[in-house]
Protein backbone atom coordinates (compact mmCIF):
# COMPACT_ATOMS: atom_id res chain seq x y z
CA UNK A 1 0.00 0.00 0.00
CA UNK A 2 1.20 3.46 -0.67
CA UNK A 3 -0.04 6.13 1.37
CA UNK A 4 1.27 9.80 0.70
CA UNK A 5 1.02 12.42 2.96
CA UNK A 6 -1.72 14.88 2.19
CA UNK A 7 0.50 17.39 1.64
CA UNK A 8 2.24 15.47 -0.95
CA UNK A 9 -1.42 14.65 -2.40
CA UNK A 10 -1.85 18.43 -2.96
CA UNK A 11 1.34 18.63 -4.62
CA UNK A 12 0.96 15.67 -6.85
CA UNK A 13 -2.68 16.81 -7.65
CA UNK A 14 -1.08 20.40 -8.69
CA UNK A 15 1.80 18.61 -10.84
CA UNK A 16 -0.55 15.90 -12.31
CA UNK A 17 -3.41 18.59 -13.89
CA UNK A 18 -1.84 19.55 -17.17
CA UNK A 19 -1.12 15.85 -17.59
CA UNK A 20 -5.09 14.57 -16.23
CA UNK A 21 -6.38 17.42 -18.85
CA UNK A 22 -3.90 15.77 -21.55
CA UNK A 23 -4.81 12.80 -20.64
CA UNK A 24 -8.69 13.54 -20.96
CA UNK A 25 -8.37 15.23 -23.76
CA UNK A 26 -6.90 12.37 -25.89
CA UNK A 27 -9.73 10.11 -24.36
CA UNK A 28 -12.27 12.42 -25.90
CA UNK A 29 -10.35 12.17 -29.47
CA UNK A 30 -9.45 8.56 -29.32
CA UNK A 31 -10.11 6.48 -32.07
CA UNK A 32 -11.76 2.82 -31.77
CA UNK A 33 -8.81 0.73 -29.75
CA UNK A 34 -6.18 3.20 -29.89
CA UNK A 35 -3.76 2.53 -26.93
CA UNK A 36 -2.85 5.89 -24.62
CA UNK A 37 0.48 7.91 -26.38
CA UNK A 38 4.12 7.14 -25.12
CA UNK A 39 4.53 10.69 -24.18
CA UNK A 40 1.32 10.38 -21.82
CA UNK A 41 2.65 7.13 -20.33
CA UNK A 42 6.13 8.40 -19.82
CA UNK A 43 4.85 11.54 -17.93
CA UNK A 44 2.43 9.52 -15.59
CA UNK A 45 5.48 6.72 -15.11
CA UNK A 46 7.60 9.85 -14.09
CA UNK A 47 5.26 11.00 -11.52
CA UNK A 48 4.20 7.33 -10.21
CA UNK A 49 7.62 6.65 -9.98
CA UNK A 50 7.57 10.09 -7.21
CA UNK A 51 4.09 9.76 -5.82
CA UNK A 52 3.18 6.12 -6.50
CA UNK A 53 1.12 4.07 -8.63
CA UNK A 54 -1.95 4.08 -6.80
CA UNK A 55 -2.15 7.90 -6.57
CA UNK A 56 -1.61 8.76 -9.89
CA UNK A 57 -3.34 6.00 -11.01
CA UNK A 58 -6.74 7.18 -9.66
CA UNK A 59 -6.46 10.65 -10.80
CA UNK A 60 -5.62 9.78 -14.40
CA UNK A 61 -8.04 7.01 -14.24
CA UNK A 62 -5.72 4.88 -16.53
CA UNK A 63 -4.79 0.92 -16.45
CA UNK A 64 -2.78 0.30 -12.89
CA UNK A 65 -1.05 -2.77 -14.10
CA UNK A 66 0.46 -0.83 -16.85
CA UNK A 67 1.62 1.90 -14.74
CA UNK A 68 2.87 -0.37 -12.35
CA UNK A 69 4.89 -2.01 -14.66
CA UNK A 70 6.14 1.24 -16.70
CA UNK A 71 7.39 2.44 -12.99
CA UNK A 72 9.27 -0.61 -12.35
CA UNK A 73 10.56 -0.87 -15.32
CA UNK A 74 9.07 -4.58 -16.37
CA UNK A 75 8.44 -4.92 -20.12
CA UNK A 76 5.99 -7.40 -21.40
CA UNK A 77 7.29 -9.49 -24.45
CA UNK A 78 5.30 -12.42 -26.13
CA UNK A 79 3.35 -13.19 -23.79
CA UNK A 80 5.90 -12.98 -20.46
CA UNK A 81 6.84 -10.15 -18.19
CA UNK A 82 10.75 -9.47 -18.77
CA UNK A 83 13.06 -8.38 -15.67
CA UNK A 84 13.60 -4.78 -15.35
CA UNK A 85 16.81 -3.44 -17.06
CA UNK A 86 19.49 -3.98 -14.49
CA UNK A 87 17.67 -6.43 -12.48
CA UNK A 88 20.38 -9.20 -11.73
CA UNK A 89 20.08 -12.83 -9.83
CA UNK A 90 20.40 -13.21 -6.57
CA UNK A 91 20.40 -16.53 -4.44
CA UNK A 92 19.75 -16.58 -1.08
CA UNK A 93 21.07 -19.75 1.29
CA UNK A 94 18.48 -22.56 1.89
CA UNK A 95 17.39 -21.73 5.58
CA UNK A 96 18.31 -25.27 7.76
CA UNK A 97 14.98 -25.92 10.04
CA UNK A 98 16.09 -27.81 13.25
CA UNK A 99 12.46 -29.27 13.23
CA UNK A 100 11.04 -31.71 10.27
CA UNK A 101 7.22 -30.66 8.75
CA UNK A 102 5.05 -32.74 10.61
CA UNK A 103 1.47 -33.40 9.94
CA UNK A 104 -1.36 -34.82 11.66
CA UNK A 105 -4.30 -36.13 9.55
CA UNK A 106 -7.66 -37.18 11.77
CA UNK A 107 -10.25 -38.97 10.26
CA UNK A 108 -13.51 -40.53 11.39
CA UNK A 109 -16.48 -42.39 9.33
CA UNK A 110 -19.86 -42.47 10.13
CA UNK A 111 -19.82 -45.42 12.73
CA UNK A 112 -17.79 -43.35 14.75
CA UNK A 113 -14.80 -45.39 14.15
CA UNK A 114 -11.85 -42.86 14.37
CA UNK A 115 -7.94 -42.35 13.06
CA UNK A 116 -5.03 -40.50 13.55
CA UNK A 117 -1.98 -40.56 11.59
CA UNK A 118 1.38 -38.30 11.90
CA UNK A 119 3.82 -37.80 9.31
CA UNK A 120 7.12 -36.19 9.69
CA UNK A 121 8.38 -35.11 6.89
CA UNK A 122 6.43 -37.00 4.45
CA UNK A 123 4.47 -37.10 1.48
CA UNK A 124 0.97 -36.35 2.28
CA UNK A 125 0.04 -38.14 -0.81
CA UNK A 126 1.62 -41.26 0.60
CA UNK A 127 -1.34 -41.72 3.06
CA UNK A 128 -3.92 -41.76 0.21
CA UNK A 129 -4.22 -45.48 0.02
CA UNK A 130 -4.21 -46.16 4.36
CA UNK A 131 -7.40 -43.38 4.04
CA UNK A 132 -8.87 -45.00 1.43
CA UNK A 133 -8.83 -48.53 3.59
CA UNK A 134 -10.11 -47.32 6.31
CA UNK A 135 -13.27 -45.48 4.50
CA UNK A 136 -14.16 -48.89 2.94
CA UNK A 137 -17.05 -50.41 4.49
CA UNK A 138 -15.73 -53.19 7.25
CA UNK A 139 -17.17 -56.67 6.01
Amino acid sequence: MNMITPERREELVAKIEPLRQQVEGWRQSRGRNEHMPQALWDAATELAKSYGVSPVQRILRIDYRGLEYRALGIRKGKGKLLRPAGATFVELPALVSPRRAEHTVELEDGAGRKMTVKVCAGNLAELIPLVQAFWRPSV
